[in-house]
C-alpha cells in the first residue's frame, strides 16, 4: 500500500463508501459551522483594530473625522459591525452581511459593505467627487485563515476514518 504524505487515499475512498452518508454531512456540516463562527468573530476583531486579515485599513480624510468624530473606518453607529453574521445551509456557510439587512436610515447595509469592501467613487449633486478609497474587511480576513479553513475540513473527513 503506498502512501503519500497526504494520507492512504485507498482507505479514504474505502471509509467514504462504507461511511453513513448522513455521518459524513453531519461532519461537514461541523466543520462549515466552526469555520463560520470562526470568520466572523475574526472578521469583527479586525474591524475594531483597524486592521483585517492583518492589513491596515486606509486613513479616514479628515473631513469624515471631523463629520463623524472619530477616525476609526467602519465603526460609527456600530451597526456595519454587529451586522457581521453567518448563515449554515448543509455544508455551505455565509458569513458577511445578509441582503435585506437595513440600517437606522433604512439603508441595505449589503450595500453600505460593498462600498467599504471595494470603495466607490460618487457623483454628489452639489459636482463634487466623492472617492471612497477599499477598505476590505471580509476577503483579508478569509485569505488569512484560509489554510486554518482547510485543515477543519480535513480533520472532519478524516475524523471518520478513525
Amino acid at each position: 500500500m503506498k502512501k503519500t504524505k497526504f494520507g492512504d487515499w485507498n482507505k479514504l475512498e474505502r471509509t467514504l463508501k462504507n461511511c453513513a452518508p448522513v455521518k459524513f454531512q453531519i461532519a461537514l456540516n461541523k466543520a462549515a459551522t466552526k469555520c463560520a463562527l470562526l470568520l466572523v468573530r475574526e472578521i469583527k476583531k479586525g474591524i475594531v483594530s483597524q486592521s483585517p486579515g492583518g492589513k491596515k485599513f486606509e486613513p479616514l480624510a479628515a473631513a469624515t473625522i471631523e463629520r463623524k468624530g472619530s477616525s476609526k473606518a467602519l465603526i460609527d453607529t456600530g451597526f456595519l459591525l454587529n451586522a457581521i453574521t453567518q448563515k449554515i445551509q448543509g455544508d455551505k456557510a455565509f458569513v458577511g452581511l445578509l441582503r435585506g439587512t437595513r440600517n437606522k436610515d433604512g439603508d441595505e447595509i449589503v450595500n453600505i459593505g460593498a462600498v467599504m469592501e471595494f470603495g466607490a467613487t460618487i457623483q454628489h449633486p452639489n459636482g463634487a467627487t466623492i472617492v471612497i478609497p477599499p477598505r476590505p474587511f471580509l476577503h483579508p480576513v478569509m485569505e488569512q485563515h484560509k489554510e486554518e479553513i482547510k485543515k477543519i475540513f480535513s480533520e472532519a473527513i478524516l475524523g471518520l476514518i478513525d
